[in-house]
């Protein structure tokens, strides 16, 4: 969805300033980035779910192809996504668009299709939809992320949250909000291997073809786990520690469940904090 409505609006919106990352770029607002960029920046929000370091250098690669001039990039990364192989489930959400994967229309509309037609969702989807129905068997097969995206930038937002927060007593008493232990957490699995750092390479190149303004965010997550320090120095020696910003493990932001819609995304005002914080303002 992404490509397509930048496919839509890019001859029009001239866009040039990028955010990459997966859903937690739920948190950073295009407006707010705009201010730190100045008046001629052209902001688009180039998410996807549970996105891959790979997806994303498909994505510049696509940009680049397409001669977009490519002026500031905020690089988001997760410490649980990003460089993991694992294939994200369901296929059908976490597929890449056919121009930027190469894997063609075909591949894409069967997963599609095929997941469309798997019972229990034909059965609660049509049960919802038609006859009205909510119960523990639908809402497992089928639901509805009442998230919006803004038709230009592809800013997204979940009103519904911020709504339920400001309505909902009780709202951070769910069990998704566990208490998190005072102690610093290591990843202990190195994650940024040979492929990984040939990737982040080209990464970089396309942004220094390109002259691009860039900044590269570990995302603050609220389980606390800090980026493993030797996939950290393979990000800074690609990329230069002055243009690396780490906000995993404990900190300021990650100390306080408020800051978060659930255990994995962090709001809007959180984002701002951490553009002040790299931007120097």
């Amino acid at each position: 969805m992404s490509t397509e409505v930048f496919l839509k609006n890019y001859k029009k919106e001239h866009y040039n300033s990028f955010i990459f990352g997966s859903s937690r770029i739920f948190g950073y607002n295009v407006d707010s980035w705009k201010e730190h960029l100045g008046a001629d920046a052209s902001v688009y929000s180039f998410d996807s779910y549970g996105e891959k370091i790979e997806a994303v250098y498909h994505k510049l690669k696509f940009l680049d192809s397409l001669n977009v001039d490519i002026k500031n990039v905020l690089l988001c990364l997760d410490v649980d996504f990003t460089f993991n192989y694992n294939e994200n489930e369901p296929k059908f959400l976490y597929m890449e668009h056919p121009l930027l994967s190469g894997k063609g229309w075909c591949d894409f509309h069967e997963t599609h299709f095929l997941a469309y037609l798997t019972p229990s969702f034909i059965i609660s989807f049509y049960g919802n939809r038609i006859l009205g129905l909510e119960n523990s068997y639908i809402g497992q097969h089928y639901f509805f992320v009442q998230a919006s995206f803004d038709p230009k930038t592809n800013r997204p937002f979940r009103s519904d949250l911020e709504e339920r927060i400001k309505n909902e007593p009780d709202y951070y008493d769910a069990p998704m909000f566990y208490p998190v232990n005072d102690t610093l957490i290591i990843s202990q699995f190195i994650q940024v291997d040979k492929h990984h750092e040939e990737t982040l390479r080209g990464i970089k190149d396309i942004l220094s073809k390109h002259n691009t303004n860039y900044k590269v965010v570990i995302n603050p997550l609220y389980p606390q786990v800090k980026f493993n320090p030797q996939d950290m120095d393979a990000i800074i020696s690609v990329f230069g520690s002055e243009y690396v910003y780490d906000f995993s493990g404990r900190n300021e932001f990650t100390t306080c469940k408020y800051n978060y819609y659930e255990e994995s995304h962090f709001r809007p005002f959180v984002g701002d904090s951490i553009m002040n914080i790299i931007y120097r303002k």
